[in-house]
């Protein structure tokens, strides 16, 4: 239960029904193709390495070699940063 009511404050349609609407992950993921529904593209992580293999990297790596996470589901920022284009165009100049 909410503190205050939102009635007054939603939308309603052409029928004056309530427009609200609901997703699990799961929907998410069908509807959307979010992998497990995460809007940032997988759990959320540490910025900082939690392995050895990861000290000195930029967090934006993957399992190849010329392929860059530079998105949301780059280790360090995502969101709306900016940071993971940041880390991986730096990565790409260390190639």
């Amino acid at each position: 239960m909410l503190a205050e009511p939102i009635e007054d404050v939603i939308l309603r349609d052409g029928n004056g029904d309530l427009c609200i609407e609901a997703k699990t992950p799961l929907d998410l993921e069908a509807d959307l193709g979010l992998p497990g529904g995460h809007i940032f593209h997988r759990s959320l992580q540490w910025p900082w390495a939690q392995n050895q293999a990861e000290v000195g990297t930029w967090g934006v790596e993957t399992a190849y070699e010329r392929v860059l996470v530079c998105g949301a589901g780059a280790r360090r920022g995502g969101g709306v940063s900016g940071i993971p284009g940041h880390n991986a165009a730096q990565r790409v100049l260390e190639m």
